[in-house]
């Protein structure tokens, strides 16, 4: 019984690239390629396989650990993405913010609705100059550009984002609208007063330097200008003293190697102390047919796969037998289940939210 039982496990080890490509078939047959996906969770076991996160591991947390002494997390954010950002893309599809989930609509056209209210937030229109900064591989700025018609710059740090975003522009059609450009929100590689509006997406949250880079956003705005940002914040409900509040959040953090999570306040401040006039502040899930931002990951079942016991078992018991790499288990529970996991039971809390829009102009 037990030499059958080696021999079934032997067979599935010889025969894991076959699974991998049955298992993406499967995945794009019951969902959208550009959306989560609960069988998407497989199909990431089946393609890193072969990866070191041993490795990846140990890097992250000597980076986490020199950010923490330093307040430099530039170094670690850049190489938890190195891994992480086609595993995100192949997960969750382009779009790695959360937005409201209005009901009677997939996932996917909440953000198609999401690209439009940004659109309109920034009061974007053809001939506009306009900033995506901390973009990722751009995919919130060329939808801007293709609803509005504007010229829209993606800036980003890491490598593997300029040339993913540049393919994805070339893709798109957008190269006369859509350009990627490398460079630090701190240290914006731009002149002065140069962008009709500038926006960034779950972005300021890698800073810990939050004066110093919307100082920046407001010094490439042109006398005007439009700055919007949309970010996971800290609300008036978190307490430092409540240990499982600080539980959610620190997680949140040091999953992605980024610094603590600002307060609404930091950035109203930030904003006034750069010279920027408020001029909105809202809440999309406010709204009565709108579901909360997290609510994502419930719709799909991954927040009740992440959390269930059975498949945390399974995972431990297959990287024993090494059909899954070393330290998967370790990189499972640290890198998927949190913050996954924490963004939901923190957004229940309401703890923290990922949906309030902040605008601020800069005086003509």
């Amino acid at each position: 019984m037990a030499l059958e039982f080696l021999s079934k496990v032997w067979t599935a080890l010889l025969c894991l690239p076959v699974v991998g490509a049955i298992l993406e078939k499967l995945r794009l047959f019951f969902g959208d390629a550009d959306d989560q996906n609960i069988l998407s969770l497989f199909a990431v076991l089946a393609r890193y396989r072969n990866t070191d996160f041993a490795s990846f591991l140990r890097s992250h947390h000597e980076a986490l650990q020199k950010g923490h002494e330093t307040g430099d997390y530039v170094p670690g954010v850049c190489n938890y993405y190195r891994l992480m950002a086609d595993l995100i893309t192949l997960s969750s599809g382009p779009f790695w913010h959360f937005v409201p989930m209005t009901k009677g609509l997939s996932r996917k056209d909440c953000h198609d609705k999401f690209h439009h209210t940004m659109t309109d937030i920034l009061g974007a229109k053809q001939g506009d100059e306009i900033l995506e900064f901390g973009c990722g591989f751009g995919e919130i700025g060329r939808q801007v550009a293709k609803i509005s018609g504007a010229s829209v710059t993606g800036l980003t740090m890491a490598d593997e984002e300029i040339v993913g975003g540049t393919e994805r522009i070339k893709k798109a059609g957008l190269e006369k609208q859509c350009k990627m450009v490398q460079g630090n929100y701190h240290q914006q590689p731009f002149p002065d007063d140069h962008f009709d509006k500038v926006f960034g997406v779950y972005t300021l949250k890698y800073s810990a330097f939050l004066d110093k880079a919307i100082s920046e956003a407001a010094r490439i705005l042109k006398p005007g200008g439009r700055f919007v940002s949309y970010e996971i914040i800290l609300t008036d409900k978190y307490d430092k003293d409540n240990k499982q509040h600080r539980y959610y959040v620190s997680n949140i953090s040091d999953s992605t190697c980024m610094p603590a999570l600002w307060h609404a306040q930091a950035f109203r401040d930030a904003a006034e102390k750069a010279g920027l006039v408020a001029k909105e502040e809202v809440d999309l899930c406010a709204k009565p047919e709108e579901d909360p931002w997290y609510s994502c990951f419930e719709r799909t079942g991954i927040f009740y796969l992440l959390t269930s016991n059975v498949v945390k078992s399974l995972i431990r018991f297959t990287e024993l037998l090494r059909i899954l790499p070393k330290s998967f288990t370790e990189f499972y529970d640290e890198c998927l289940v949190h913050p996954t996991t924490d963004f939901v039971l923190a957004g229940r809390a309401g703890i923290v939210t990922g949906s309030v829009m902040m605008v601020w102009e800069k005086p003509a």
